[in-house]
């Protein structure tokens, strides 16, 4: 029997706006985006909210309430049942910002904590998209120990030609689906496909309470 040790707690949800706060949403979305220019931000084609005034805030805004306030919920959850990260530290949402993806753009790899950073879970949800390409990818953390193992030649080939791989995992996420994961996570996107892609990226991240006080519980 083979088992799979050290695996990398990730976890998915869905949710599903109103026609009225669609309505809202697309309008504060493309305020935004008719103010960005394409190609702006490092490691992202298309537009970005990102680094337009209050664009890496969006949380700030009401008509985002509907989606960050579940959201914050279940990270809480994800961060003390999942991660077990420490209860004695407040949690928040960081930063929120959207791109927009047309034909062909993509975002490269990266991660959302360098050792300077402040943020300890992100999460992708996805506004708009096709169903069926322009993933979003996570790299396997030991792919790196991985190179060194004599692996065999047709297995090295296959495993970079499927939607799994020793190097790359492919996540089919769809419309209204988010996937949340440690900041520390390497990821990237497939290049999106002839559809709209509209993804939300928000980042959490936790300081000590005052020590005086209880510790806060979920």
């Amino acid at each position: 029997m083979n088992l799979n040790l050290f695996p990398v707690p990730i976890r998915r949800g869905f949710i599903v706006p109103t026609k009225i706060q669609q309505r809202e949403t697309n309008e504060v979305l493309w305020r935004y985006f008719d103010q960005a220019k394409e190609n702006t931000w490092a490691l992202e084609s298309g537009k970005t909210t990102a680094n337009l005034p209050g664009g890496a805030n969006l949380f700030e805004d009401v008509a985002f309430d509907w989606l960050t306030l579940p959201i914050l919920d279940d990270v809480k959850d994800y961060w003390v049942n999942t991660l077990h990260y420490r209860r004695d530290y407040h949690m928040y949402m960081d930063s929120m910002w959207a791109n927009l993806h047309y034909e062909g753009d993509s975002t490269g790899e990266h991660c959302h904590v360098n050792g300077r950073g402040k943020s300890h879970v992100s999460l992708v949800y996805y506004w708009s998209k096709d169903n069926a390409g322009g993933h979003l990818q996570f790299r396997n953390p030991l792919e790196h120990i991985l190179r060194h193992c004599p692996l065999d030649a047709p297995y090295d080939d296959w495993s970079r030609e499927c939607g799994y791989n020793y190097d790359w995992k492919t996540m089919g996420m769809g419309v209204h689906e988010y996937v949340m994961f440690p900041s520390w996570l390497m990821h990237r996107t497939q290049p999106n496909t002839k559809c709209e892609r509209i993804a939300f990226s928000m980042n959490f991240a936790g300081f000590p309470n005052d020590p005086t006080e209880n510790e806060w519980t979920y």
